[in-house]
């Protein structure tokens, strides 16, 4: 059936959006994808600059490009269009790179100084959040001296910068980025007081990621950190110490790779919230693990993830040293457990609930080790934790608990740990 003029069906909405609207729409989509918009009607690419040029959000992503396109200066072209032709009227507020692996091999090298250049632009720019993933594996970059001195950046985000010894004088001197709100640095094994000395510079700093291989002592000290994560990536050959001392800290993240966890020592006496990713954790890891425990032992909030190493034959207690009390939690209220509750951890949980008396609620799930099957004793690595309404014993779930006593949960803490009990529940 034909259609009338004034049938709405035919109306092009599309066109009767304003042009700030339409900029906003394809500031979220990807920029490759935003700049394919050239093909939908003659607005999109007439006005002085495309509609799609104009948007303050930009991708240069490496990985959208054939290796041909890159050869043959496609990437280029998009950043040139897109940034180093942008016109001052067109404000920039965030831009992110993405380079793949070939970049760091010939005949890629040819490209640094279009990296060097896209940098400037956005600096002249004033822009506001910078994201660069592969652009620092070099050890000489000359990008990175001018990044640290963007002093409109709110956000910065170098994930794959690992900063060595003798780099660290890089961004260690010559800092002004007074506005810088959110820091992320993929891995830092360089001069930790450098380090220090950036943090020092950088008066508005609230959000630090990091990580760090402990070949070196490390440390981490601020004024005016608010939330951190921490990645720590170690051999088990080698134990140096992590040491935090962050006065305004709320949130601490703190995740582990490799075999083996260092000493963490922290004074964070504001801690509201702290999440612990513990991997490959081994019975001498106990004494670290207990020693964090009492650091954040004043923390409203705790998320555990803790995984035993799949190398260890028979369960050992890992959350709590044997022999010691736990931590008073007397602040805690709200804990969330995973981990392998054998006979070890279920007691010291029970324990640890026992002393904090302020908990409203309660998440316990139960994870054994990946190989637990593997010429294991199987018995020994079930789960103590009580039968659930699904009929198993792979989660305990308690809400509300400040609102009046829940008898499930104290039948819970009310548990006298025996090895008769064991053997009833195996």
């Amino acid at each position: 059936m034909a259609t009338s003029p004034s049938d709405p069906r035919q109306t092009d909405r599309l066109s009767n959006l304003p042009d700030a609207l339409l900029v906003t729409i394809l500031s979220l989509l990807p920029t490759r994808m935003a700049a394919r918009t050239c093909v939908l009607c003659r607005r999109f690419r007439h006005l002085g600059a495309a509609l799609w040029e104009t948007s303050p959000s930009l991708d240069l992503i490496s990985q959208e490009f054939s290796p041909e396109e890159i050869l043959a200066s496609f990437f280029e072209a998009m950043g040139d269009r897109a940034l180093l032709r942008r016109s001052p009227s067109h404000p920039l507020l965030s831009l992110r790179i993405e380079l793949e692996m070939f970049f760091r091999f010939p005949p890629y090298e040819t490209k640094y100084p279009f990296l060097h250049s896209l940098c400037d632009k956005a600096r002249s720019l004033a822009v506001r959040h910078l994201t660069l993933e592969g652009c620092l594996f070099w050890s000489t970059w000359p990008s990175l001296s001018l990044i640290f001195s963007t002093d409109s950046l709110q956000s910065l985000s170098l994930s794959q910068l690992y900063v060595h010894w003798h780099q660290t004088s890089v961004i260690s001197s010559g800092v002004t980025l007074i506005n810088l709100k959110n820091l992320s640095i993929g891995f830092y094994t360089g001069d930790p007081t450098k380090l220090n000395l950036l943090l020092s510079q950088l008066p508005s700093l609230e959000v630090l990621s990091i990580g760090h291989d402990t070949t070196h002592p490390f440390s981490i000290s601020s004024q005016t950190i608010r939330q951190l994560k921490l990645t720590i990536c170690m051999d088990s050959s080698i134990q140096k110490g992590v040491h935090l001392s962050l006065p305004s800290l709320e949130l601490l993240h703190v995740e582990n790779y490799g075999f083996g966890l260092p000493h963490i020592r922290a004074d964070i006496p504001s801690l509201r919230k702290a999440v612990l990713h513990l991997n490959w954790l081994h019975q001498k890891d106990c004494i670290t693990v207990s020693g964090l425990l009492n650091s954040i032992s004043h923390a409203e909030e705790l998320i555990l993830h803790l995984k035993e190493s799949d190398r260890e034959m028979y369960p050992f207690p890992i959350l709590l040293e044997e022999g010691k009390d736990p931590p008073k939690f007397s602040n805690l209220k709200h804990l969330e457990v995973t981990m392998c509750f054998h006979e070890h951890n279920f007691e010291a949980i029970v324990s640890l609930l026992h002393h904090s008396p302020a908990l409203e609620s309660v998440k316990l799930v139960h994870k054994a080790p990946f190989s637990m099957t593997r010429k294991r004793k199987m018995d020994g690595w079930r789960s103590m934790l009580p039968q659930n309404a699904d009929g198993n014993c792979n989660y305990v779930h308690f809400t509300n608990l400040h609102l009046g006593q829940q008898r499930e949960f104290m039948k819970l803490v009310g548990k006298k740990f025996t090895p008769k009990m064991v053997e009833l529940h195996c």
